[in-house]
């Protein structure tokens, strides 16, 4: 039966939490320790900051290294700190250091107070000797540009295959060798040397959405060098693996779950949402008109497919931006089929810019997460090489999933032509590890969808299932009772009941 905490237990159980612990022997001291120093960045201010020097390539363990970035929150009573916790946010493309930031956010104080809290961001990502596959910001907008993101029309799918093929070749051109070592293997790798270079005998970690692919990784690497690790928002780490088509097919139908849950709800708000009454027939139908063509919006401007999807999508990754997706929606089908609009006379909420973005960087090249986006997929994962058979793949998957099947069939085309890399992890991934693992996923998360986190749960060796009925990607902000067991689990190993299910604190529509 599952199992639901009180709000007294739950405050109880963290109180009592602070005087226990797990203690961690102490590690023999690592050849070289992280060197930390004031971080001089104005966004990490405040913090401590350090580079670490990896091997390129883990069969030349002497030869040419690579430089990791990491930067860390000190315990606060670091007289009875248990260790550090290592934190990665996903992606892959997804710089981390600058989740020390908001690790208040992440972790509650009590998990605070006795661990380092510590980013990194991954080989050849942010700060970390970042690839680059253009030269400036121009020539790879110049490519994205030509890429259609649902493309319908042969010219739209002709130009981006060719877009797609000529990005890649300027990856080959341009990023160095570095290209062909960023695999996940080597990701969990350089986590391992740097949990022995912080001094930890074994490891505590979260991992989010495609950290979770880090942490199985991991654990099937170094079963024994476990301590407390998290994943959170789950891959199917054998599908992604070995059968990476079937897992971008049921990936699209994670997105058409969590769509059809937020139709439901909608209906369910009434007046609380504003495109109620009806809303799925009326998606369909805004959709399908799109699919034949832009629409020129009075409120939005030219409104294409790819702008419908990204909405729709992005906005399944946080629930809190429900109620405004559902204004947009109801403003867009007002104005394209005409009838009263309450909406279109309100302030109307910005529609989300166009993807892919810039990485945020400061320096001048800005797309080194979307290289790494390819870079890290590419190796992991095998799609098939030629070009020409992804239309009809996109036409099968189009089929199953009508709004996220077609953009998810061509979302790693570009990996038709990347260089073949021979340095990937594939499994096995049952090795019974020192710890139970703590296996977080939500009920209606899109990217990594509730079946996802199940089939984690068995895969793994030694791992506990624990379940937020909820949307949004990954756990994260969403819910004090996941937080309340994160904290069990880090600092004493407690476990949740299996069965456990918590409850996610903001309903959709408020």
């Amino acid at each position: 039966m599952a199992v639901r905490q009180s709000i007294a237990a739950r405050a109880g159980t963290i109180l009592a939490l602070m005087a226990a612990s797990i203690a961690v022997p102490a590690a023999a001291q690592a050849a070289t320790p992280v060197g930390w120093s004031a971080c001089t960045e104005s966004e990490l201010e405040g913090f401590d900051c350090a580079t670490y020097e990896v091997p390129l390539d883990y069969d030349r363990p002497s030869g040419p290294a690579t430089t990791i970035a990491l930067a860390r929150r000190p315990a606060d009573d670091q007289a009875h700190k248990l260790g550090t916790i290592f934190v990665n946010p996903g992606g892959p493309g997804g710089a981390g250091r600058d989740l020390v930031t908001v690790a208040d956010q992440i972790v509650q104080p009590a998990v605070l107070a006795r661990f380092d809290f510590v980013g990194f961001d991954p080989r050849g990502i942010g700060a970390s000797d970042p690839i680059q596959c253009f030269a400036t910001d121009e020539e790879a907008e110049a490519l994205l540009a030509r890429m259609t993101g649902v493309p319908v029309t042969r010219a739209q799918i002709a130009e981006t295959l060719k877009a797609n093929w000529e990005y890649t070749e300027g990856c080959k051109r341009n990023a160095g060798p570095l290209l062909t070592h960023m695999s996940t293997l080597n990701v969990a790798k350089d986590l391992d040397r740097l949990r022995q270079a912080v001094g930890d005998r074994a490891l505590t970690y979260i991992g989010y959405s495609y950290g979770t692919m880090i942490g199985a990784t991991y654990v099937n690497l170094f079963p024994a060098k476990v301590r407390a690790v998290i994943i959170d928002g789950n891959v199917d780490p054998d599908q992604r693996a070995n059968h990476r088509l079937a897992n971008k097919f049921e990936r699209a139908g994670g997105f058409e779950i969590a769509l059809a849950g937020f139709f439901r709800e909608c209906d369910k708000a009434g007046p609380r949402c504003a495109f109620a009454g009806g809303s799925e027939a009326k998606f369909t139908q805004l959709r399908e008109r799109l699919r034949q063509g832009p629409f020129t919006s009075p409120t939005y401007g030219v409104v294409t497919l790819d702008d419908l999807s990204d909405l729709v999508a992005d906005s399944m990754y946080d629930v809190t931006s429900f109620p405004e997706t559902a204004q947009i929606l109801q403003i867009v089908y007002g104005e394209v089929f005409g009838g009263p609009s309450p909406l279109a006379a309100a302030k109307a909420p910005p529609m989300p810019p166009a993807r892919p973005a810039r990485g945020g960087s400061p320096d001048a090249y800005g797309y080194t997460s979307n290289d790494a986006f390819f870079a890290v997929n590419c190796a992991d994962a095998p799609l098939p090489r030629n070009p020409a058979v992804y239309p009809a793949i996109a036409d099968v998957f189009e089929k199953a999933s009508p709004t996220f099947g077609r953009g998810e069939a061509f979302g790693e085309v570009g990996c038709a032509n990347w260089p073949k890399v021979t340095e990937r992890y594939a499994g096995p991934w049952n090795r019974r590890t020192a710890s139970t693992v703590l296996v977080v996923n939500g009920t209606y998360d899109p990217a990594t969808r509730y079946d996802f986190g199940k089939r984690m749960t068995r895969e793994l060796g030694n791992a506990r299932l624990l379940t937020l009925d909820g949307f949004g990607h990954t756990s994260r902000h969403s819910s004090a009772c996941v937080l309340d067991w994160y904290t069990r689990y880090l600092i004493a190993g407690q476990l949740p009941p299996a069965g456990t299910r918590c409850a996610q604190d903001l309903p959709p529509f408020p």
